[in-house]
């Protein structure tokens, strides 16, 4: 609905773990916006990580501004080559209570009108109410490629536990790494985590200096 109602070359929500921890897309409306949505998961940097971590709105008409350059210095330069100008994200939730952001991507640089930005605060409502009452087997709520979502979510988080034992680090340590490789290799936090917990991929620790 935001989608339709709003200009735009589609809209994604991400969603934040228990700790705090952006850990993919839940769900787009288009391929661009899911991998916009999977870039900031990689990087650990952007708009939309920003106002998930801050439970506030980030607006940005145009993110070739050098303000937006320095915030989020790697995902603005690989978003402008990837066709992105506006970002416009709304957390989803509240205070303490911020389950992810719902972001509306556009290829041109322009700033939300009144009505427009209405619709992006109440369309953050209507995701919080999804994502709180809406079994993750449910079909309406799937990845734009039709995966399950909690399928996903579990195997990040698994791929998180066994890299945090491989590299004896912490958890939140083990999602950077995660977030790293994929954006190294060019994949999705996902699909990362799918080779790691089905033991195609195994992360070692950093050679220590002589």
């Amino acid at each position: 609905m935001c989608a339709e109602l709003v200009p735009c070359r589609g809209v994604g929500v991400i969603v934040t773990s228990a700790t705090g921890t952006t850990t993919g897309s839940y769900y787009a409306t288009t391929d661009f916006s899911r991998r916009l949505d999977e870039m900031q998961t990689a990087l650990g940097q952007g708009p939309s990580i920003s106002a998930a971590a801050q439970g506030e709105t980030v607006l940005v008409p145009d993110l070739d501004e050098a303000w937006a350059r320095r915030v989020w210095p790697v995902f603005a330069e690989s978003a402008l080559a990837d066709g992105l100008r506006g970002v416009f994200t709304f957390p989803v939730g509240t205070g303490a209570a911020v389950l992810g952001a719902l972001t509306i991507h556009r290829s041109s640089p322009s700033p939300l009108a009144e009505g427009e930005l209405a619709y992006g605060l109440a369309s953050a409502g209507v995701a919080l109410d999804l994502m709180l009452h809406t079994p993750t087997t449910d079909t309406a709520v799937t990845w734009v490629d039709g995966a399950d979502l909690g399928a996903h979510q579990v195997e990040v988080h698994q791929a998180a536990g066994m890299v945090s034992i491989q590299l004896d680090v912490t958890v939140d340590e083990a999602y950077s790494r995660l977030r790293a490789h994929a954006f190294r290799h060019d994949m999705t936090l996902a699909d990362v985590a799918v080779e790691v917990v089905r033991r195609r991929l195994r992360f070692t620790p950093d050679p220590q200096p002589d």
